[in-house]
């Protein structure tokens, strides 16, 4: 199943699918637009092996989510513009929200990707995206990061953070400096933003039939 909204660059925002249904999974979909493609509004959701194309906060909102195995593809935006991967969305220190992506594939859409590209940007104070166990192409400016506000760095609330990522562009060398980021977690770390522990995916996913890494 796809989900398309073909209103194009120039229409900025325009979302191809929203939702906010608890225990949701979506297996084998493709989500195409480009500016706010996903919109994981809220409660705890589940995508496998799903492809999800567009230019700017293209997965965003504040469920609890796990992306596995899907297929990540920034595409060219309008001239002078760029691209942010995610952009989560908690406002509340006590939500157990957040992005998790973990075995993916981040890779441009086609050759005609010039623009600067970072894996995503703070929304509100308590953002908090895990990109991990997944690769990253060349594409990614080295900085793998960038603040909502230009030139203002996010507040020391945010969890940001990659682990055993792969490719070229997962050099955490030239990452952002912000208290609030993590360029390695712990495997403990790690583990919360996994299915089993993130979604408490063992408890529901199983009826699903849905395969599933916990």
């Amino acid at each position: 199943m796809a989900f398309v909204n073909s209103a194009g660059p120039a229409k900025h925002q325009a979302v191809a699918m929203r939702s906010g249904s608890d225990l949701s999974v979506f297996y084998r979909c493709a989500f195409d637009a480009y500016q706010d493609t996903l919109y994981a509004h809220s409660n705890r959701q589940f995508y496998r092996e799903c492809d999800i194309t567009g230019t700017i906060d293209f997965i965003f909102g504040n469920a609890a989510v796990v992306f596995q195995s899907c297929k990540i593809q920034p595409r060219q935006p309008l001239p002078n513009q760029f691209n942010t991967i995610t952009a989560q969305g908690k406002k509340d220190p006590n939500q157990n929200t957040g992005i998790s992506i973990q075995k993916c594939t981040f890779s441009a859409l086609n050759s005609s990707l010039t623009a600067q590209t970072y894996l995503g940007r703070p929304w509100k104070e308590y953002s908090t995206t895990v990109i991990m166990q997944s690769e990253i192409g060349a594409f990614l400016n080295p900085l793998g990061w960038i603040e909502w506000v230009s030139n203002v760095d996010p507040p020391s609330t945010i969890f940001y953070a990659e682990y055993r990522n792969t490719g070229p562009g997962s050099n955490v060398d030239k990452r952002v400096k912000w208290a609030g980021y993590r360029p390695t977690l712990t495997e403990d770390q790690a583990g919360k933003y996994t299915v089993g522990t993130f979604i408490q995916g063992s408890e529901w996913l199983p009826d699903t039939e849905v395969v599933y890494d916990l």
